[in-house]
């Protein structure tokens, strides 16, 4: 289940790949976030949202990106 604790996890391990691969990598790249469970609470997914990073569900066979909200902004590192 994807809860509020695993979304600031997910951040946490960007920020720590992006300082990481930063020295090895152009002033310009940059990365985008986004975190997906088998079962995701609303709660989650909206504090997701609020810091920028986008949400995966399940959808029958495949996957698909939950409708971002009108003032979401993805988040760069």
């Amino acid at each position: 289940m994807l809860e509020t604790a695993d979304v600031r996890q997910q951040m946490a391990r960007i920020e720590q790949f992006r300082q990481h691969t930063g020295a090895r990598m152009y002033s310009t790249e940059r990365f985008i976030g986004a975190v997906a469970g088998a079962v995701e609470r609303k709660d989650a997914m909206k504090f997701a949202h609020e810091n920028g990073l986008y949400v995966i569900v399940q959808s029958g066979e495949a996957v698909e990106i939950v409708p971002v909200p009108e003032v979401f902004q993805a988040k760069e590192w």
